[in-house]
């Protein structure tokens, strides 16, 4: 079972703990089954003379046991399934920090936020069924024990009316399987329609005619996933009724028609008659599980299968790397070549040959056209992407897995489609003076701060936004900044104080300043000027009309 398998990732003991604390509770719920039968028997043979006090005593000891068991089982097993899911969303989100950039956008958010958010919540929301349906049964287990113990026919009848309701119940199972299958995926397509509706909402309202036919799929995808859903219920609902059944049958099969057969039948059926009572408790809580346990089960399918996924495309990158041996002098690139994976190389993008040399301390700009391969080149001279072929090296020393890690750590980037962090996370030691300076040097002070470690708000404009990821990048203090198209945000005065006055800045204390850039009126400030067109590299003049709009 996939879920008991995910739930004990790092944790080898999980399955005996549970199996001691159900067979103590099984064990304990059958004694006490036991015991009951014996009282009545002697009621009914030597009637109500007094009190049997070793059998009242073996009652209460019994069903403390009992109490004590089935507290540490149910309680265990809800920790269990917290702790687990804990261990499993850990584990998913190292995967992603160390899989390889390319792939991992291949992947799309739909799946990763569906088995971290989504699949996770399945489970946890319902531990205490999950947890319920275990307890139960081990008890049914026991009480089977019991039965064996008392008729070896009634044990048989059991099993063979039970293994037949299994069968029927497994048929209606895959049918069921089907339809959540089904279900998933109208889910899927459903949060996709949801987050087009959130992040295109201003695309929306600005053209009725999109507006009206976005409305039409998301409701014919609400509508699909409520007609699939209501299947679905329809057909948990005919499991539970066809299981509860089933065991009424039994008894009526128990009651009615063994004795007329069996003689030796007739002493015990009060007793079995009991026990099969006694079950169907336990029953109906498996019954009522199994669609729960079924929607566990196929989230830890997806889960695991995620996670054996991105264990494919990790990183060759030591987790250990080693530190750089000399401090930052120059990168160069020596036949670089990258195409995407998983596309057709006859049709696919291509970027290279390329050699390139970025000395520490250079103020560089990179321009070209759109799909030129700009923010590819960035991705590959910050290390996210690794070339199909060719070396980069640092300080003539060929990056590889045991000095990437230490190659990242070298450059700050600000990307264009960045995301700013509340929270300056791995910026411990920043001087109060100096985040204040750059707070006003980049004309924020009046709107935000950073306090704590944080900035006091980011609900800014785009522009704004941009401002703080760069401030962010600076405090950093790292010796490369890469920047893709960091001005496109900003006003036309901003834009200048940038080129004229804040690169120079940057430049002037050393920093490394790689950027993207489309502003042809500022090419001057730039010590150099990288072209691309359709993914080769060439060297122009700061006055070459080339890449001027």
């Amino acid at each position: 079972m996939k879920l008991l398998e995910l739930l004990s990732w790092g944790d080898n003991n999980l399955v005996i703990r549970l199996g001691v604390a159900g067979a103590l509770s099984g064990v304990g719920s059958a004694a006490l089954l036991g015991i009951v039968n014996t009282a009545a028997e002697e009621i009914a043979d030597n009637g109500i003379d007094e009190v049997n006090w070793a059998l009242a005593a073996t009652f209460i000891v019994l069903a403390v046991v009992y109490f004590l068991a089935e507290v540490f089982l149910i309680s265990t097993i809800a920790r269990q399934i917290e702790n687990g899911i804990d261990r499993v969303r850990k584990k998913l989100l190292s995967q992603i920090a160390v899989a390889d950039f390319a792939q991992i956008e291949i992947f799309g958010q739909s799946r990763l936020f569906d088995s971290i958010t989504q699949s996770t919540q399945n489970i946890s929301q319902n531990s205490h069924m999950i947890g319920m349906a275990f307890r139960s049964l081990l008890l049914l287990v026991a009480v089977m024990a019991y039965v064996f113990w008392l008729s070896m026919l009634a044990f048989f009848i059991i099993v063979v009316v039970v293994g037949v309701g299994i069968l029927i119940y497994l048929r209606m199972g895959k049918t069921l399987s089907m339809w959540f299958g089904k279900l998933h995926q109208v889910e899927t397509i459903l949060f996709d329609r949801v987050s087009d509706l959130f992040a295109g909402i201003k695309e929306v309202r600005m053209w009725s005619k999109r507006s009206d036919a976005f409305k039409v799929a998301f409701d014919n995808a609400s509508d699909n996933k409520a007609e699939i859903g209501k299947k679905a219920q329809t057909m948990i609902s005919r499991q539970m009724i066809m299981g509860i059944s089933a065991f009424y049958i039994l008894l009526a099969i128990i009651v009615f028609i063994v004795p007329v057969y069996s003689d030796s039948f007739d002493a015990d059926v009060a007793k079995i008659s009991t026990a099969v009572l006694f079950m169907i408790g336990p029953i109906s809580i498996i019954v009522q599980s199994m669609s729960v346990l079924g929607m566990a089960e196929r989230s830890a399918v997806r889960m695991m299968q995620l996670s054996k996924d991105l264990e494919d495309i990790r990183e060759p990158i030591a987790e250990d790397g080693m530190p750089l041996s000399d401090p930052f002098d120059h990168v160069s690139f020596e036949n670089v070549v990258f195409t995407y994976p998983n596309r057709d190389p006859r049709h696919g993008f291509e970027l290279g040959p390329i050699d390139l040399s970025v000395k520490r301390g250079e103020l560089l700009f990179i321009t070209g056209g759109n799909g030129a391969g700009k923010s590819t080149l960035i991705k590959i001279l910050t290390g996210l992407y690794r070339p199909v072929s060719g070396k980069v090296s640092i300080n003539n020393t060929q990056l590889g897995p045991q000095s990437m890690s230490a190659y990242r750590n070298l450059i700050a980037t600000v990307f264009s489609d960045s995301h700013l962090f509340e929270e300056l996370f791995g910026t411990t030691d920043i001087a109060v003076e100096d985040a204040q300076y750059w707070i006003e040097r980049f004309e924020l002070a009046h709107v935000t701060g950073i306090r704590d470690g944080r900035f006091i708000t980011i609900a800014l404009s785009a522009g704004q936004r941009k401002r703080l990821a760069l401030i962010t990048a600076i405090l950093e203090d790292r010796p490369i900044i890469v920047l893709d198209e960091w001005a496109a945000d900003q006003d036309p005065y901003f834009r200048k104080k940038f080129y004229r006055e804040i690169l120079p800045e940057l430049k002037q204390r050393g920093t490394t300043i790689i950027a993207v850039t489309h502003d042809d009126h500022y090419f001057d400030v730039a010590d150099r000027r990288l072209h691309l067109d359709t993914g080769k590299l060439s060297e122009l003049d700061l006055t070459d009309p080339r890449g001027r709009i």
